[in-house]
């Protein structure tokens, strides 16, 4: 089986090109504003709107503690997992496997 390296695996790249590649594998991040390209403050404003708690709340708060401080709250790996569906889980299993600070 051929395996395609995702951008947001390859370390090399800036946190402004690796970010949006693993946000559009959420499925609930789509449509997610603020990502191409990159601006945190604007994904912070889209998933707020998108209501707290929600799958896109944990995913995107995944991304914009990658990204780094601000205004928004730690990312809660157990609250995540239990809004998120299959597929959001089955994204973050494989980001987990492979992301490299």
């Amino acid at each position: 089986m051929a395996y395609t390296i995702r951008a947001y695996e390859r370390a090399d790249l800036p946190l402004s090109e690796r970010l949006p590649s693993l946000i559009r594998r959420f499925p609930c991040l789509k449509g997610a504003k603020g990502i191409d390209p990159w601006d945190a403050d604007a994904f912070y404003a889209w998933i707020t709107a998108q209501g707290a708690n929600g799958p896109a709340f944990h995913a995107g708060h995944l991304a914009l503690n990658l990204h780094g401080p601000g205004p928004w709250q730690p990312f809660d790996a157990i609250a995540a997992a239990r809004a998120w569906g299959e597929k959001d889980r089955e994204v973050f299993v494989n980001w987990m496997r492979v992301w490299r600070f």
